[in-house]
């Protein structure tokens, strides 16, 4: 009987780049930090990371029709990185456990971006035959120079947009970026396009 989609079996070199992963991170995380930019309230970081744990309970589910889609299931399934911010973290910590999303989480693993531009340097896969990239993170203070972008979008009184930046390399025909534009009053974040073409270069 051939695997289904949802099979998360990985094929051993991808098995192996993404235990090393694993391993890599737990070592890091393990090693003493420089002070760090300050981190946004509480409840703000809770926000975020809900908009990133909602993000990924949808996209999850849609991963192995995806792969297989796009001939990547089976024996040339690879490995899932994730990259996030702090609130993304907090996010996997809170959907790690569902158990809608155990098979696919299986194959995962959430780092953030300069963890796996790191391993990415110990391990190189240039080409995505071990693993694809997933990102989900937020940009929540944006220059006041980029106002010009956001004017179809006006805010109310102490109020600021958000950015919800995600997409998909390693995968062909299925790679995109894309950008959500929220606007955060201080104690929610309301969505106010589905789909915001930024219009800086570098991202910043």
């Amino acid at each position: 009987m051939s695997p289904s989609p949802a099979s998360t079996t990985l094929p051993p070199p991808a098995a192996d780049w993404l235990a090393g992963l694993r391993a890599f991170v737990a070592q890091q995380r393990q090693q003493p930090r420089p002070s760090q930019r300050r981190l946004p309230p509480t409840f703000e970081l809770a926000a975020e990371a809900e908009l990133i744990a909602a993000h990924l309970r949808g996209w999850l589910p849609e991963l192995p029709q995806l792969l297989a889609a796009q001939g990547r299931s089976g024996g040339s399934r690879p490995a899932i990185a994730i990259t996030t911010s702090i609130a993304g973290l907090q996010a996997a910590e809170t959907i790690v456990e569902e158990p809608q999303l155990q098979d696919v989480l299986a194959g995962c693993c959430f780092v953030t971006e300069s963890e796996y531009r790191f391993w990415c340097k110990e391990r190189p896969d240039a080409n995505y035959q071990l693993h694809i990239n997933h990102w989900a993170w937020l940009k929540t203070q944006v220059p006041v120079a980029r106002a010009r972008e956001f004017v179809a979008y006006p805010l109310p009184a102490n109020s600021r947009h958000w950015l919800f930046r995600h997409g998909l390399a390693g995968l062909g025909a299925a790679d995109h970026h894309s950008c959500r534009l929220y606007a955060w009053d201080g104690t929610a974040a309301r969505l106010l396009a589905e789909s915001f073409r930024e219009g800086v270069g570098g991202l910043q």
